[in-house]
């Protein structure tokens, strides 16, 4: 899971992350560590730099899965005396939101949590309350809330949250959208939480669409459901049966159902599937040749079209047709590996 309220990587951790993506694991431990003792001989213990060094370490072996190396990292860049400078302030808040993660991945819930509400209150005594800077650090909190079955306080901080952000006309909504969305399905209102995104343009709601998407791998499957179902009818008001929009969130349902295992409802997978297929096959089939589509799985996930002809088709269509069908099942498939809306 990522880490909440990062800055983007240093050259030095982007160099440090790119060489583990690529199994090389002790050549971007080196590659972090030269860049601290860089910072110390540079300015010395204590320092802002350093402290900014030993967070790029932590959030290297985060990535890496060593949780315990990096809740020690960043609570060491969070120890550093505080700095006097708004841009320190707001690194200092990443470290704490990073020591947080670090507590959760260790299974210390009463201490991530601690120090989550920590967080909090930093934020608000350094953006001020009713402001964007604020409201942004409510979302993460009320995440591990909602993972931690305290959906009332989740919902709460998550509508002052998204309050503050509409006003302000704050695009760090977009990413609010799905943590609310979620806590308002576990609380039982029936809000629908993308009743606003009408307002926005076609850019911005492609763009919360893919964060709603994007969460539906880590929050509760049964309300995951829920939020897509609803997300699913805001893209057809707003979209369309053919937009590629609507395509990722039929991909989503499908893909979310089917990563639940015994959980999963079959019914609503194959429906979501059938009208992705569906859609895609018939402005590509040969013209009034297929009329209907069935679509069902194996037991082993293994998609199973049968489509129910128009007329004969000739052997070149009959051809084509399953070229297309072929490329409708890879389209469902590749969804998820796409930029949402490509």
């Amino acid at each position: 899971m990522p880490i909440p309220g990062q800055p983007p990587a240093s050259p030095a951790l982007g160099q440090a992350l790119a060489l583990l993506a690529q199994g090389q694991a002790d050549e971007a431990d080196e590659v972090v560590t030269k860049a601290a003792k860089k910072a110390k001989a540079q300015s010395g213990s204590g320092s802002h730099p350093l402290a900014c060094a030993y967070a790029d370490m932590a959030r290297l072996h985060y990535r890496a899965g060593d949780f315990k190396k990096a809740a020690t990292e960043f609570r060491h860049a969070s120890d550093a005396p505080m700095p006097t400078d708004p841009p320190g302030r707001r690194d200092r808040l990443a470290f704490m939101f990073g020591f947080a993660a670090c507590l959760e991945a260790l299974d210390k819930p009463g201490e991530a949590e601690k120090v989550f509400r920590q967080c909090v209150a930093f934020a608000r005594n350094l953006y001020g309350p009713s402001t964007p800077g604020y409201a942004t650090s409510l979302e993460p909190l009320a995440a591990f809330l909602l993972r931690t079955g305290q959906p009332a306080e989740a919902a709460r901080l998550m509508d002052e949250a998204y309050d503050i952000l509409w006003r302000h006309g704050d695009r760090t909504i977009l990413a609010a959208v799905p943590t609310r969305a979620e806590a308002l399905k576990a609380v039982g209102r029936p809000d629908d939480p993308f009743a606003d995104l009408v307002q926005i343009p076609d850019e911005l709601a492609t763009e919360a669409v893919a964060t709603v998407i994007d969460r539906s791998g880590k929050g509760d499957g049964a309300r995951v459901r829920q939020v897509l179902a609803d997300l699913l009818k805001f893209v057809d008001r707003r979209f369309g049966d053919t937009h590629p929009t609507t395509a990722d969130t039929l991909a989503a349902i499908a893909h979310h159902e089917a990563g639940l295992g015994e959980k999963g409802d079959p019914k609503v997978r194959s429906i979501a599937a059938r009208r992705a297929v569906w859609s895609y096959a018939k402005t590509r089939a040969p013209t009034g040749l297929l009329s209907s589509l069935e679509v069902g799985f194996e037991t082993g996930g293994t998609i199973h079209l049968v489509p129910h002809l128009a007329r004969d088709p000739s052997p070149n269509e009959a051809v084509h047709l399953e070229t297309v069908l072929t490329q409708a099942v890879d389209d469902l498939y590749a969804r998820p590996a796409k930029k949402p809306g490509a």
